[in-house]
């Protein structure tokens, strides 16, 4: 293992119902706060009117805002910015989905040091010197950003996204029964984001730790147990919770990466510059992109991929070059069994042409300093290629 260095400092309360305890748990701390909402049914559905009582039957005034869409706009953290400054807003809170969540980190950093958020994920590029407080509700498992230091977001005008590495949330409160609002497909789509976070440092080529990379086989394997009990009963209450753990635990509490080396960030890479000009899901863009990754990186490291064709797929072939493939296929084939995304077509409605892939790995491959990936490093021209595979079915 690798010498590293280690400190997560969110509070987190997990459990049914928790939700109902985080006026308790503020009171006395805060006497306002901005209440950013992602888009969805959480006002219809009363969760966003459930939270914002409680915080004011506790003594704490609620600011809201206009609700995050999907791929968190600059615009809405400058709005947010805005509304924390002009009534010194000490704390910030997330209700909803990563795009929620993104979105309080550049507020809460934007507002603590008067600067544009521009200047945190483009820009100036500033490192964060300040903060105001972050608590987080998550209302899906995903990226598990609710207990990180990560935020990215998309420039309207030119339609690229990046990130900055903001504070770290204070608290949050993880309440599956929030999770059974959102649908099969979305939950579905999210798992495609716990995968993906898991897989970058297994299947980084780094063999120091015996225990990293069982410890990450152990997520994968629980996050496909939970993902099938949903394609199944979307209404799992413990599966859910499942999900929900596996997400806050490998890219969210940064255990995965411990004494591991260099992430391998291609999907990720290529997706954020995807997402950032379509504007397509985050998780279901790459739950298509995964498994034509794999696909072409398997025989250049068969070592990793055949462990986990053998330890998380099964697979009983001894040869590794042969192991690792089947281990891939037997992947791509779970994947269609829980209804997985298998090309661009199953998450947008749009035509994904040559020219529009074209400047997407070329943003992609620019931002990235010339090229996608760790495993692999891919040029503009394979990053091209993996991203023109999306247009037809596995």
């Amino acid at each position: 293992m690798r010498s590293f260095e280690f400190c997560n400092p969110v509070q987190i309360y997990f459990g049914n119902g928790i939700r109902k305890k985080i006026g308790e748990t503020l009171k006395g701390t805060y006497t306002k706060v901005l209440l950013v909402c992602s888009k969805g049914p959480f006002h219809e559905n009363g969760l966003y009117d459930e939270v914002a009582s409680d915080l004011e039957a506790h003594g704490i005034r609620v600011f809201p805002m206009k609700d995050v869409e999907q791929n968190p706009k600059l615009s809405s953290i400058r709005e947010g910015t805005e509304i924390c400054r002009s009534h010194e807003i000490p704390a910030v809170i997330a209700l909803g989905s990563g795009s929620a969540i993104d979105c309080v980190k550049g507020i809460a950093s934007a507002a603590a040091m008067e600067c544009d958020p521009y200047d945190l994920y483009w820009g100036k590029r500033i490192a964060v010197t300040k903060s105001l407080d972050m608590i987080t509700i998550p209302t899906m498992a995903a990226t598990g950003s609710e207990i990180n230091n990560g935020s990215v977001a998309v420039n309207e005008e030119t339609r690229e996204k990046y990130y900055f590495t903001s504070d770290f949330p204070k608290y949050a409160f993880l309440d599956p029964e929030i999770t059974l609002t959102v649908p099969k497909r979305l939950t579905i789509w999210a798992g495609m984001d716990i995968l993906s976070h898991t897989f970058e440092y297994y299947f980084n080529g780094d063999d120091s730790s015996e225990f990293q990379t069982a410890f990450s086989e152990a997520l994968i394997t629980s996050t496909m147990r939970g993902l099938e009990a949903l394609a199944e009963n979307p209404l799992d209450l413990e599966a859910r919770g499942e999900i929900m753990w596996c997400a806050s635990m490998t890219w969210g509490s940064g255990l995965t990466k411990i004494g591991r080396g260099e992430p391998d960030m291609a999907c990720h890479g290529i997706e954020e510059s995807f997402s950032g000009y379509f504007d397509t899901h985050h998780g279901a863009c790459l739950g298509v992109l995964t498994p034509r990754w794999m696909r072409r990186v398997c025989g250049e490291h068969p070592g990793i991929f055949a462990r986990f064709a053998r330890n998380v797929m099964n697979i009983r072939e001894t040869e590794d070059g042969k192991a690792a493939r089947l281990g891939v296929e037997a992947y791509i084939k779970w994947l269609k069994s829980i209804g997985g995304p298998d090309t661009y077509f199953d998450i947008g409605d749009r035509e994904f042409s040559y020219e529009e892939l074209q400047r997407v790995a070329k943003t992609a491959c620019r931002i990235y300093g010339g090229g996608v990936g760790y495993l692999h490093r891919f040029d503009e021209k394979e990053t091209l290629e993996l991203l023109q595979s999306g247009r037809t079915a596995l």
